[in-house]
This record gives C-alpha cells, sequence and structure tokens, in this order.
C-alpha cells in the first residue's frame, strides 16, 4: 500500500502521522511526504504558517528514520527529477 502524506507540515504534526500512518506501507511500496523542500529554500519566511525552517516535514522524516530501519529514502526518485517539492521525502519500505 502506497501512503502520501501531505496535510499539516509541521514537524510533530508529521512524525505523527508517520508513525501512525507507516505500518500500514506494504514492503517495497512507498511512504511519499510532500514539502520536504521547506527545509530547503534559503531565505523564505512563512509567517502566516506554523512551520518552517527547522520545524518542518523534512525534519520529522529524518527523526522518524533514526528509530525506525524499515524504511530508507530512495534518493533515485530525486536523481530523475530537475525540480521535486518532496526532497529525501520518498521513503520506501524495505522491511
Amino acid at each position: 500500500m502506497l501512503v502520501i502524506l501531505d496535510s499539516n507540515h509541521t514537524h510533530e504534526h508529521l512524525l505523527g502521522e508517520l508513525r501512525l500512518y507507516a505500518p500500514l506501507v506494504t514492503v517495497g511500496s512507498y511512504c511519499v511526504v510532500f514539502d520536504t523542500v521547506i527545509e530547503d529554500l534559503e531565505g523564505v519566511e512563512f509567517t502566516d504558517r506554523p512551520w518552517g525552517k527547522g520545524n518542518n516535514p523534512k525534519t520529522a522524516v529524518a527523526e522518524f528514520l533514526r528509530s525506525n530501519d524499515d524504511f530508507v529514502v530512495d534518493s533515485s526518485i530525486d536523481e530523475k527529477l530537475l525540480i521535486s517539492a518532496a526532497p529525501g521525502g520518498n521513503l520506501t519500505r524495505v522491511k
């Protein structure tokens, strides 16, 4: 089963979603986390949003992966794209 996460982009919310939905992802399939690009944007502030640098989907993915070795980032997808809203957010379940 493929899971796509693209709702509230705060670290804590996304981390909770990852923990909740990860068990539904079958081995060999993906959990795709959108808007990880927020962490990589330079000179952009989200003054009207609760997320931003240091508090976003990419930081949640990093924390999730530190405690869950069932998933790895599939960087081959990022290497095929010229532009992506989900760099480092394509997580494949390996076990």
